[in-house]
């Protein structure tokens, strides 16, 4: 066991340097990584590749959660020079669900070290915090998560980095991946027209669909979407939702098919569409991001979402509120309330 304390173990930075020097292969699956400790083991990735092994690092939340300018150039540079030793080395992101654990395998000619725990691949993770990762010696669990790389490794889950578009904090590509619109050039009008006690309405509960990690509120966390001209993945926009109905909603007479409008109780207008099966998609019509900037919007304001943080079922118990209300003002007129 290995916690960064004398105590119980003494730092894991000190294993890893004793185990890059003597590997002939390595695989790192991490949450995150920290720059300095790139480029303290960059020479020893590289050593590896030269000498025809695979040297390959993988971080689950980079395609998410964005890295700082300098930290993409040093993976992107780590990345370009382990693929001209080996193609089977090189930097990768998981880019259809984030990827949280850490797990480092180490292998040479006579001996295979798997190394599990709460360590990322960071200098606060081996050194700083107090952690815990173990050495895996049991045969068969060892086996499971060498399997578990290679899974997370494969084609289906990850991408090399250079293949991938990360979006850097701070930056005109980072706020442009957020939102490509604005809730400002919706027209206005003034709530308080609405009376909504003599109005049929229908309410919709969000906890189900806020339990799924990828689900319609957080398709930012799913599968990038692939430009076939380029090879490069990119993150669906944060704000892009969109709620599926199941059919207890879809048979209601009241409840909308096509377009229509939605008048919100902050006083936007924006113009929804309903379609797919039984019109179960329901969406802003213009783009899936102004129905989300809205909704997400107005937890961001309560404090209980943070940008880039996904929508769960704590979200909206902090929020206060966990369905949307839909009052049929009229044939394609609705006042939506949240």
């Amino acid at each position: 066991m290995y916690t960064n304390t004398e105590v119980f173990g003494g730092n894991f930075k000190t294993v890893l340097k004793q185990e890059f020097k003597t590997a002939n292969n390595i695989a790192i699956a991490s949450g995150y990584a920290s720059s300095d400790i790139i480029k303290e083991f960059e020479n020893d990735f590289l050593a590896v590749a030269d000498k025809g092994g695979s040297a390959k690092l993988l971080l689950g939340m980079a395609f998410y959660e964005g890295l700082s300018q300098q930290k993409l150039t040093t993976l992107n540079n780590l990345c370009t020079n382990l693929n001209k030793l080996n193609n089977d080395s090189g930097v990768y992101v998981t880019y259809k669900r984030r990827y949280h654990g850490k797990v480092y395998h180490f292998q040479n000619d006579t001996d295979e070290k798997v190394f599990v725990g709460s360590s990322n691949f960071s200098t606060s993770g081996t050194s700083g915090n107090i952690e815990c990762t173990i050495p895996v010696n049991d045969v068969d669990a060892k086996g499971k998560i060498v399997n578990f790389l290679g899974y997370l490794f494969s084609k289906d889950n990850a991408v090399s980095i250079l293949k991938a578009d990360i979006v850097v904090p701070g930056t005109s590509k980072y706020i442009r991946r957020i939102a490509l619109d604005s809730l400002d050039a919706l027209e206005r009008y003034d709530p308080q027209l609405i009376d909504t006690l003599i109005l049929p309405k229908l309410v919709i509960p969000l906890d189900r669909i806020a339990e799924k990690e990828k689900s319609s509120l957080n398709v930012y966390f799913g599968k990038g979407r692939l430009n076939t001209k380029t090879g490069i993945i990119t993150p669906r926009p944060w704000y892009e939702i969109e709620l599926i109905a199941n059919s207890e909603f879809t048979a209601n007479p009241l409840y909308p098919k096509g377009d229509f409008l939605a008048y919100t109780d902050d006083g936007y207008i924006i113009p929804m569409r309903t379609q797919g099966d039984y019109f179960k998609n329901i969406r802003s019509k213009n783009s899936l991001q102004i129905f989300g900037m809205w909704l997400k919007g107005k937890l961001q304001k309560a404090g209980a979402l943070q940008l880039l943080k996904p929508v769960t079922m704590d979200t909206l118990i902090d929020y206060g509120n966990d369905t949307l209300t839909m009052y049929k003002i009229s044939n394609g007129k609705y006042y939506l309330k949240f």
